[in-house]
């Protein structure tokens, strides 16, 4: 069974965010408890890899591909700073990005 030990701490930064982004919402689905597992263990094994590069993947392309939500978002939340969100959006890509090549 493949595992994937999470040594480096930049990726072990990422998985917590992720799973810090799922506790927030409160999120008890299979892709949180994936992520919980990975944060508290640092380490992904066997079918999770795959099921973790299929979360991640999605979320990519929904970012690169969903500008027309950012331009709704923004209208409907006016009093939302666009260039912090755009921001925050950027460094969850850079991230994705990142997790995707570690678990490649």
């Amino acid at each position: 069974m493949a595992k994937r030990v999470i040594k480096d701490e930049r990726i072990k930064t990422i998985v917590r965010n992720i799973a810090e982004d799922f506790r927030f919402s409160h999120e008890t689905g299979d892709y949180a408890l994936l992520f919980y597992r990975a944060d508290t263990e640092g380490v992904i094994r066997g079918a999770d890899i795959d099921v973790m590069i299929e979360y991640l993947s999605t979320g990519l392309a929904e970012l690169q591909e969903n500008i027309e939500w950012r331009r709704e978002f923004l209208s409907e939340n006016p009093g939302i700073d666009e260039m912090r969100m755009l921001e925050n959006l950027g460094v969850i890509e850079k991230e994705y990005i990142d997790l995707l090549a570690f678990l490649r």
